[in-house]
């Protein structure tokens, strides 16, 4: 067990064009490592046809596994490769089934060519709110696959929670309800919608009015109900021509058995509307939205772990940013500890704290099939051969913090519940120190929120300058600062797990090709280090860490050497003492006439 040290190839589509031809492909990327003092490189997937290379099993078996020795992994498809990446954690239906057929194709083909790891970025989905400004398909699924339309036919009770906020059939007595204050107000001529919300108050119901200031055009359920019965009593009253208030008691009451059917018409109709629409081709602003909505409530009420842990996870790292108890913070945001619910408005509207949840799960769907039209693609994984990685995608400018998924406390946990589903490390967790700064993720906060043990699920980390301003993959320079933190991260890292228990890759992703050298020489050195547990607070006392040894340039004991030796040069030619200027094994050097290599080799 212990680290093995590698690069990224880079990508076809954003080299220059001087180093085109040295990507052109997985076999000639594969060949990115020959020159860079490592037999371990990342290969940059940036198209499903790299994998139609004429021969390519065949030649990355011959040439880069036994000839060169060069073993490697896979870093899927990413928009920053300028890909339409597939995505695991859409609840569109078309995307849903590209994304699931494409993952099956990638580790298909990455498993043919022994690829030691797939690697992908947890999540590059539109962020959750900007989807209300996003058309999208109105065709949608659950985490499963299934139509969202079956899953609520399923989960009846949701539809029962969107109209009262409980769980059981209470359209009946809302409507009692709705007609006892109509008929207190029916005589003044109007019903409006606070009368509705007093009533609905006072009985205990809670209409989910954020989903339904959506579907109703900007009303509340409340305010749809008001309208509708006022509708009724003005065609009504055209019909009988008077006003409700001057027909007899009799004209009135069936005027109010009218309005009572018109009830039970639009409570009907609005969950029918709610079922069609879900599983409609229509274009809408952001449906993916509601299933998210959906799912989220499902996966609250029946206690999902993912939805526990997630949930949890980002309120402790967000009081954790801003130096608060959780306590504090919950009570800075006004979100009450015992109501994480979908429903409070409070919580619902912190989207970070919850929306990362719902997307481990529909996350986990893909790897967990229970539909047989989706294929398992935990087939082609192997916890020896190789294994599934999730690593945070690099921030937005401007949207840092919102994308879905993306901070690796949060994604840890879908990989603890997805390795404990199938009983052994199939899947791990990817960290790259630069996406997560651009993310406003700081790293050493990540790892000290980690279980003492969640190291072991850290298996890849994509290390480079740690700069806020992604893509950047700057050198490491040795004894720089960033050489530094980095092995502070790492070390902490390792203090809980990452790299005792199995084989971990520490990968440089490059940037220019004068990027490499120093990067290497600065990892090796981390690594040398790492592998000894020497705290940083000791590095001092290894100047092997710094560069500084007795073979280097840069030595201690070469430089003393250097001193000594010129020490009385201000003095030479003034004092009449023989100068003893090449020593006694120089002295037969001169003889030859070979000072000048002898003054060249002399520390050697």
């Amino acid at each position: 067990m212990g680290y093995i040290l590698g690069v990224s190839s880079g990508a076809f589509g954003v080299a220059g064009a001087e180093e085109k031809a040295q990507l052109a492909g997985l076999f000639k990327k594969a060949q990115a490592s020959l020159t860079k003092g490592v037999n371990f490189v990342q290969l940059d997937l940036e198209s499903l046809s790299e994998f139609e290379e004429p021969d390519l099993e065949k030649k990355m078996k011959e040439e880069i596994i036994d000839k060169l020795g060069i073993k490697f992994g896979i870093h899927s498809e990413t928009r920053a490769f300028g890909v339409e990446a597939a995505e695991l954690d859409s609840a569109i239906k078309m995307e849903y089934e590209r994304a699931h057929k494409r993952i099956i194709e990638i580790l298909k083909w990455s498993r043919k060519i022994k690829a030691k790891y797939v690697l992908i970025h947890s999540s590059e989905s539109e962020p959750f709110r900007l989807l209300e400004r996003t058309t999208q398909s109105c065709d949608l699924v659950d985490p499963e696959g299934n139509l969202l339309r079956d899953f609520l036919n399923k989960n009846k009770w949701l539809l029962y929670w969107l109209i009262s906020g409980e769980k059981d059939d209470r359209i009946k007595e809302m409507i009692d309800v709705v007609m006892n204050v109509w008929k207190e107000k029916g005589m003044t001529g109007k019903i409006e919608k606070q009368d509705i919300e007093e009533a609905f108050k006072k009985n205990n119901i809670k209409p989910q009015n954020f989903f339904w200031l959506e579907l109703l055009h900007g009303r509340t359920l409340e305010e749809y109900l008001a309208d509708r019965i006022m509708n009724r009593v003005q065609s009504e009253e055209i019909s009988i021509g008077r006003k409700y208030v001057d027909a007899p008691p009799e004209t009135r009451e069936r005027v109010d058995m009218g309005i009572q059917r018109t009830l039970e018409i639009t409570f009907t109709d609005i969950l029918d509307y709610v079922i069609s629409l879900v599983q409609s081709r229509d274009l809408h602003y952001g449906p993916e939205r509601w299933a998210y909505y959906f799912v989220a409530k499902w996966m609250e009420d029946s206690k999902d772990p993912l939805w526990e842990k997630i949930v949890n996870a980002s309120i402790q790292f967000y009081a954790k940013r801003e130096e608060k108890s959780v306590e504090e913070w919950l009570a800075d945001k006004k979100i009450d500890p015992k109501k994480l619910s979908i429903e409070e408005d409070n919580f619902r509207m912190y989207y970070e704290l919850w929306v990362p949840a719902v997307s481990a799960r529909y996350i986990l769907g893909h790897f967990f099939p229970t539909r047989s039209e989706y294929e398992d693609p935990k087939k082609h994984l192997d916890e020896k051969e190789m294994i599934f990685a999730f690593e945070s995608p690099m921030g937005g400018r401007g949207i840092e913090e919102w994308m879905r998924l993306a901070n690796p406390y949060q994604y840890y946990f879908l990989v603890e519940e997805m390795n404990k589903r199938v009983g052994k490390y199939i899947f791990a967790v990817a960290m790259d120190f630069e996406h997560m700064l651009s993310l406003r993720i700081e790293p050493g906060k990540v790892i000290d929120l980690l279980p003492e043990d969640g190291g072991k699920h850290v298996r890849i980390i994509h290390a480079g300058w740690p700069s806020t301003l992604a893509p950047a993959h700057l050198a490491i320079e040795v004894g720089s600062d960033q050489q530094k933190y980095l092995y502070e991260m790492y070390y902490k890292l390792r203090q809980k797990g990452f790299g005792k228990e199995n084989d971990c890759y520490i990968i440089f992703e490059r940037g220019g090709p004068e990027s490499f050298h120093q990067s290497i020489v600065a990892l090796q050195l981390i690594i040398k280090c790492l592998e000894k547990d020497i705290p940083p607070e000791k590095l001092m006392e290894h100047p092997e860490f710094f560069g500084i040894d007795i073979t280097q340039l840069a030595s201690i004991e070469r430089q003393q050497t250097v001193i000594r030796e010129h020490a009385f040069d201000p003095l030479r030619g003034l004092i009449s003492v023989p100068e003893e200027t090449h020593g006694f094994l120089g002295r037969a050097a001169v003889e030859k006439g070979k000072a000048e290599e002898w003054r060249r080799e002399r520390y050697r």
